[in-house]
């Protein structure tokens, strides 16, 4: 994973072949996408190497484990 530095503003690449990244994924999520094909459509991508998908997952369980924090971020 690579860690861009934009005027302050910390972010994560999650998948280099799609040019995905945290906030992009975290908005996918806020948006109801449940699983990794779900975000992928919703960023408007196809899953290219897989790399990323693990990292989809952890981020999926971890909103799924605090719901409040979709809320927010809509």
């Amino acid at each position: 994973m690579l860690y861009l530095r934009l005027r302050s503003v910390f972010w994560m690449i999650v998948c280099v072949c799609n040019r995905l990244n945290d906030t992009k994924i975290r908005g996918a999520i806020a948006h109801g996408a449940n699983c990794s094909d779900d975000v992928y459509a919703y960023c408007n991508v196809r899953k290219n190497c897989g790399r990323c998908q693990e990292t989809i997952e952890k981020m999926l369980d971890g909103a799924a484990a605090r719901p409040h924090l979709l809320v927010a971020a809509e």
